[in-house]
């Protein structure tokens, strides 16, 4: 059984912030024909940290929307060794 993969809003809002602050990473994606998948997986991630967030945790949305935007904005592996300090 093969899972459809729909882009939403969400996921152009990430492709779009991942085209102007991450080009080389999207033109690596497209290569290896995966941007389509990990487009996917960063608009689901988000939005099951946003339903943690704001309805188990009781967060403020303005506030989960500020932490869910930094785990796609710095895919995996771009510039996490800042947080390292």
């Amino acid at each position: 059984m093969k899972e459809t993969m729909e882009r939403t809003a969400l996921g152009e809002v990430i492709l779009k912030h991942w085209q102007e602050h991450c080009p080389q990473m999207v033109r690596d994606l497209e290569k290896e024909n995966r941007l389509e998948q990990a487009v996917f997986e960063a608009q689901t991630r988000t939005g099951d940290l946003l339903y943690e967030l704001v309805s188990v945790k009781k967060m403020d949305y303005q506030a989960a929307w500020e932490l869910a935007r930094e785990e796609w904005a710095l895919p995996q592996g771009e510039n996490k060794s800042e947080d390292q300090s």
